[in-house]
């Protein structure tokens, strides 16, 4: 796909201006009638996988660097910022009916069961998912939950996507990048690709924090979260599935990646150019069928989790496709109102809100379509509505 760089620089400085002044690029903001919104990457919890890792990383947080905040446990829910909406579902849903967000994608808070050794994460991963299945039957219509999976534990994992999928409805799988500082191209965890492309299921690979042989110089300025630490883990993680040749042995895998896809499609062509420009630095070079930014184009889809900024939006839709790009919160991690405006303000024509808001996210994770898109409920909150809870994450 070529890109028009004329025309791509003024739909990033047309979009950038919009959001001040709420100008149309080529259609207006979506601020009148009520659109249906899926929410796409928010996480949740429960108490008894809070509890679990506040035991591990007591006994065992050395083992784990990246979670230094974490040494002793969680603190009391009541004194985590985010920590009662992640395990309170009524609370979710008031918030969610405040905000305008119609249905969520649920995926298990980082680190997820990625920490424990191989027997407590399955048992942990089929508790989660029971828990999460019995949710979204009490709540029909809102919530869309992906299943937690163990990785350490491949044929486990894969048979647990399988029984998720089959026996308690979910949609896809959610896996918390590496594992104890280990990498899905590794061919010991390709079976949980094989299970995903044959139930024709997603795998959301969320981030965590850079695995420890790359943390150290993350730590001295906190870059090793949100910032910058959680794109630059997830985006390589993305990238060497791809140059390990996933995707030719997965033809018809499905990933998706939040934060407007962890900095990977500003990088597409520079990609391209430095693997034909170095192919003794890329092993697989010669075995690969096509380039990376074709796999990336073709097997990958983004949400815009934490990252709801016009400019950035608009261009993933230009250099990827309107269809590759989904709207997403981040909840309780981001203020939820504000995200909802600033998403709201992002001027695309209307059939590419349809997309944005919620068509894409209907076809990718199998969610019922609504007979009017147009919903009965609240106004969208305006821009600079006063912020609620914490900081972004």
């Amino acid at each position: 796909m070529l890109i028009d760089r004329r025309s791509l620089l003024t739909t990033m400085l047309a979009a950038g201006a919009a959001v001040g002044a709420n100008q149309a690029l080529d259609a207006a903001p979506c601020t009148s009638g009520r659109i249906r919104r899926i929410a796409t990457e928010e996480g949740f919890a429960i108490p008894e996988l809070i509890e679990a890792v506040s035991r591990y990383m007591r006994a065992h947080g050395d083992q784990e660097p990246g979670l230094p905040e974490l040494r002793n446990g969680f603190p009391p829910l009541e004194r985590f910022p985010w920590g009662p909406p992640l395990i309170d579902f009524e609370r979710r849903i008031a918030d969610m009916d405040r905000d305008g967000i119609d249905h969520a994608v649920l995926l298990v808070m980082s680190p997820g069961i990625q920490i424990f050794e191989p027997a407590e994460g399955l048992e942990l991963a089929r508790l989660v998912n029971d828990r999460a299945a019995e949710v979204a039957r009490r709540y029909p219509g809102r919530f869309t939950p992906l299943a937690a999976l163990a990785p350490q534990a491949p044929e486990a994992a894969a048979q647990e996507l399988e029984r998720a999928v089959r026996s308690l409805g979910m949609k896809g799988g959610i896996i918390n990048s590496h594992t104890k500082g280990e990498y899905l191209d590794d061919r010991r965890f390709w079976p949980i690709f094989a299970a995903a492309q044959a139930l024709e299921v997603p795998i959301y690979l969320h981030p965590r924090e850079p695995s420890p042989r790359m943390l150290a110089p993350y730590l001295d300025f906190g870059l090793s979260g949100a910032m910058w630490g959680y794109a630059a883990e997830t985006g390589l993680h993305a990238l060497r599935l791809i140059l390990a040749g996933v995707f030719d042995e997965f033809p018809r895998l499905r990933l998706v990646l939040g934060h407007l896809g962890e900095g990977i499609p500003y990088y597409l062509d520079r990609i391209d150019n430095r693997y034909r420009a170095q192919p003794r630095l890329v092993p697989t070079s010669s075995q690969l069928q096509r380039l990376p930014s074709e796999y990336f184009r073709e097997h990958f889809w983004i949400t815009s989790s934490g990252a709801n900024w016009a400019p950035a939006v608009r261009f993933c839709q230009q250099v990827l496709g309107v269809d590759r790009v989904l709207f997403a919160v981040d909840y309780p991690f981001e203020d939820q109102p504000a995200t909802v405006a600033q998403a709201m303000a992002i001027p695309m024509p209307a059939t590419e809100q349809e997309s944005f808001f919620h068509g894409n996210a209907e076809r990718v994770f199998g969610i019922a379509p609504v007979t009017r898109t147009r919903l009965a409920g609240p106004a969208p909150p305006r821009p600079g509505s006063p912020r609620r809870g914490a900081t972004a994450a």
